[in-house]
């Protein structure tokens, strides 16, 4: 393939992608992100609460890391989408704040455009107008409030405040949510007990894991973890059909990468794709592989990817290839290098730990690596 800007699709949420996200943004306008919305604890966590929406702090998350930050203006913009209200203080001082916010009059608005601060002042005012005094300000991400409102303005539907989002801060990229319906994660641990609420078990609000993960669904909600069915969004799913590599980076395995995967309908659209497939596996430690090693990552991913229609989806069309560094092994699980070669897959062995990047991968290293592979004949 000799494309200049190839069309790559990561699945994830969170925060570990949001480095090579920015490297990708400078080499690669059209790398696109799908990613999870059933996070339930932070920010999101009140805002779900209050309107009964999917989570939107790993969508703001993904697109401030996509921003374009050459100009002053939108270097503001950005500061003030990725802005929290003080944890502590009084309650009425944070209300002012947002009434500031709404009024156009807050600090954080100077240097911004007339035509840009009435936009935000104006989102900010409809979820005043919404929200009353339900809303707990404190520690609240600006960004995530401005998506929220966008959410409940557009009846309810977040592509289009995505877009807006998008387009005040020149994303690099392309963000889509992985659903549109309204959900959350719950696991079963191998000592038998559920946990509903993604807070619950990825050792970040709550204590790490006793027990490894025995499985993943999504449910209705923290306090009802029977299983529901939610579709993929026919905007992520669009991004697949049209992707000439997807990829399964790291990033917190259950929580970002396989939540992303899980809506009904990803993993049939992925294997109708022919591209190539690649995982990434996470080096370092994560708490949520507990006990996971790395050809137990491989079969949780393809249970996932193959969930659709286990009869009619094949491994080698949803995952072809694990990319790993064999220099600096790192990975969970004491796992021999030769086992890999039993997988059926490519096994690509590469640098992608630099002195700087404390044992972990440097986005410097892998960027420019994923373009010679969608651009080389790696999987063929």
């Amino acid at each position: 393939m000799n494309k200049r800007h190839p069309r790559i699709v990561f699945f994830s949420g969170g925060t570990a992608l949001n480095g090579l996200a920015a490297e990708l943004a400078r080499l690669n306008s059209e790398c696109s992100y799908i990613i999870t919305t059933f996070d339930s604890g932070g920010s999101s966590a009140s805002l779900r609460d209050l309107f009964d929406m999917p989570a939107v702090g790993d969508v703001r998350n993904r697109l401030i890391a996509l921003a374009d930050l050459e100009s002053p203006e939108r270097r503001k913009i950005v500061h003030l989408l990725s802005s929290r209200l003080p944890k502590g203080g009084d309650l009425l001082s944070l209300q002012r704040e947002l009434a500031d916010l709404a009024d156009g009059d807050h600090p954080l608005m100077r240097g911004i455009s007339e035509v840009v601060c009435r936009i935000l002042a104006d989102r900010f005012a409809f979820f005043l107008d919404l929200a009353g005094e339900r809303f707990n300000p404190f520690n609240a991400s600006l960004g995530n409030i401005i998506l929220a409102s966008g959410f409940m303005a557009h009846q309810r539907i977040l592509a289009p405040p995505i877009a807006q989002f998008s387009r005040l801060i020149r994303a690099g990229g392309t963000v889509r949510a992985a659903t549109v319906d309204n959900g959350h994660l719950a696991v079963r641990l191998q000592n038998g007990e559920i946990l509903a609420g993604q807070h619950l078990f990825t050792g970040k609000e709550a204590d790490p894991i006793p027990s490894p993960v025995d499985g993943m669904w999504i449910c209705s909600g923290i306090n009802d973890p029977w299983p529901r069915l939610v579709h993929a969004s026919s905007l992520a799913m669009a991004l697949v059909e049209q992707a000439d590599l997807i990829v399964y980076p790291m990033g917190s395995f259950y929580s970002s990468v396989l939540a992303s995967l899980s809506p009904q309908g990803m993993g049939l659209a992925i294997s109708r794709n022919p591209c190539p497939k690649l995982f990434i596996p996470n080096m370092g430690n994560d708490p949520e592989l507990l006990g996971h090693d790395l050809p137990l990552q491989v079969d949780r991913l393809l249970e996932i990817l193959r969930m659709d229609n286990a009869a009619l989806i094949r491994a080698e069309n949803v995952l072809n290839g694990i990319l790993i560094d064999s220099g600096n092994w790192d990975y969970q699980g004491a796992v021999e290098k030769d086992t890999l070669k039993k997988l059926s897959l490519k096994v690509i062995d590469r640098n992608l730990v630099s002195k700087d990047s404390g044992g972990l991968i440097d986005p410097a290293l892998l960027a420019p690596e994923l373009m010679r592979l969608v651009c080389g004949n790696e999987f063929k």
